[in-house]
């Protein structure tokens, strides 16, 4: 059958690419709510076509899409997730050098917001089923879709969707695509991700800006306040020092170990896509990156900064930060530990918010699925993948792996300097399309394999008959 699912991606080629077109010139930004309505009617009625029985549940936020499809008493069930929600966008402002919510195809990119995080990579695991069933008439597996309106703001509504569900959302293994691939469009399956804490820290002093002059040395200085205590969080080679929260405080596992140190380190990669070397040596690269907490200042505003020189005391300071957590990091007791790192260090005049908290999530790395996972998209990329212990970034995986005790296995789709959250976001046309040959190989390797389950049922193809135009050269 491998002649048949080749054949077949590559002859609706330009259909496949199409949908992911369209998705795109949605701006559904879950932080404005701009465009969320369209996106949820175009997943949707997309998703109807192919053949799935859909629902839209409405949160306290975005809605959640949700959708089913193959036989009822089908002896496995495989259970994916993705999120139609995106990153903000200002092409002006950010230097783009296309319309973010207008894709372009150059030779095998597609430039545009959502290209690779996450429209391309949940679209693909979608037309992989749709054209799976249209081939075959009908699925060897059942398979529950979850897409969620929030990733990019949190998450939030979907713990909640989940512990309501969770006797309709049983399944056997779950498996989605997110975040980047590896240098040199190196596939891997990531068995974790780490977790975020986001943060805002707000320092006050004076009741008014305050001439340097005049107060200078007698006066609190919440901009110097706000720097120390980050400055004291943090070493100068990275390493979170706040006890209890800290790099200190995390244990890797010997098989942890010798997975990260196992892994091949491209730095002429890292080094193109970053433009500037690595700040760690090669050796505690791929630790650093998967293993360890890391702290971030994302932003921080305070005084005066236009034309010129004020010679003030500002009354206040705000730093945006969020801290990368792993293993069993709770993200609840990292606020109390980092709240009480500036305590005891007399910051009382700083004030540290929440913003956002995601838990870190792991599946061994000796799970039985990881070997039929890696198969499928070793057929599907024609490349062996890396079998890597986790993301350096943040899914909600622990909705899976926690609330629902599933194993979960993690195949990016997109580009390593994909780019996303940044100007130029891009993904591949052959990337994606391989990520459609990789779905429908894992479709027919659970297929194979048989274990019970349950739910819902479904409807037709949207392929049949259509003809290709001209994704070769858009591949490169």
């Amino acid at each position: 059958m491998s002649t048949t699912i080749d054949e077949a991606v590559e002859s609706r080629a330009d259909a496949l690419v199409a949908t992911l077109l369209e998705s795109v010139r949605i701006p559904s930004v879950s932080l404005t709510g701009e465009g969320i309505g369209e996106a949820v009617a175009f997943i949707a009625a997309r998703m109807k076509r192919w053949g799935f029985a859909v629902e839209v549940f409405p949160t306290a936020s975005q809605p959640i899409v949700y959708g089913e499809i193959g036989p009822e008493d089908a002896p496995f069930t495989w259970l994916t997730y993705g999120h139609y929600d995106v990153y903000p966008a200002d092409a002006k402002a950010e230097g783009w050098k296309t319309d973010p919510w207008q894709p372009v195809v150059d030779g095998d990119r597609i430039w545009g917001r959502g290209t690779g995080d996450n429209k391309g990579q949940h679209l693909a695991l979608l037309n992989a089923i749709a054209l799976y069933r249209e081939l075959h008439g009908e699925l060897p597996i059942r398979i529950k879709v979850i897409l969620e309106g929030d990733e990019e703001t949190g998450s939030r509504p979907l713990p909640e969707f989940v512990q309501a569900n969770r006797e309709r959302l049983r399944a056997d293994l779950c498996c989605y695509s997110d975040g980047p691939m590896f240098p040199n469009d190196q596939p891997v399956l990531l068995m974790g991700v780490r977790g975020v804490l986001g943060l805002e820290f707000a320092a006050t002093g004076a009741k008014r800006n305050l001439h340097s002059g005049n107060f200078g040395g007698v006066a609190p200085n919440p901009t110097l306040d706000l720097i120390h205590l980050l400055a004291e969080m943090v070493d100068r080679d990275g390493r979170l020092l706040v006890p209890g929260a800290g790099h200190a405080d995390v244990t890797v596992t010997p098989s942890e170990s010798a997975a990260v140190a196992a892994l091949p380190l491209d730095r002429e990669g890292v080094m193109e896509s970053m433009g500037v070397a690595p700040s760690v040596p090669d050796a505690q690269f791929h630790e650093r990156l998967m293993l360890r907490p890391a702290f971030n200042v994302s932003g921080f505003a305070s005084g005066y900064t236009g034309a010129g020189h004020k010679t003030i005391i500002f009354r206040e300071a705000i730093a945006k930060a969020d801290i990368r957590l792993v293993g069993g990091q709770d993200p609840a007791q990292v606020l109390v530990a980092v709240r009480r790192f500036a305590s005891e260090r007399g910051y009382a005049n700083i004030e540290i918010r929440e913003l956002k908290a995601t838990p870190a999530s792991r599946t061994s790395l000796d799970d039985p699925f990881v070997p039929v996972v890696k198969d499928a998209v070793a057929r599907g990329f024609g490349r062996e993948p890396l079998v890597v212990p986790s993301l350096g970034g943040t899914t909600p995986d622990y909705v899976f792996t926690r609330l629902l005790g599933l194993p979960s296995i993690v195949v990016p789709l997109a580009p390593y300097d994909e780019n996303n959250h940044a100007p130029n976001e891009s993904t591949k046309v052959s990337l994606y399309l391989a990520g459609v040959r990789s779905g429908m190989r894992l479709i027919e390797a659970l297929g194979a394999r048989g274990r019970p389950a349950a739910a819902p049922q479904a409807g037709a193809g949207e392929f049949r008959g259509e003809i290709r135009t001209g994704c070769r050269a858009a591949r490169g």
